[in-house]
């Protein structure tokens, strides 16, 4: 599946919008909470590896 970008986006729609409609719309709203939710992992990571290392 990762090497098929299609087939990526259409996954990504039924995890965060089920049972929407496969539109352009739709997958590019997916995609950006997809994105949106590695970003904030991203961080929450970096700030707790902060944390542990200031104790």
């Amino acid at each position: 599946m990762g090497e098929n970008g299609y087939s990526q986006l259409c996954a990504y729609a039924r995890k965060w919008l089920p049972g929407e409609p496969l539109t352009e719309d739709t997958l590019a709203t997916a995609n950006l909470l997809e994105r949106d939710y590695w970003k904030n992992f991203e961080a929450a990571v970096i700030n707790g590896i902060g944390k542990a290392w200031k104790k």
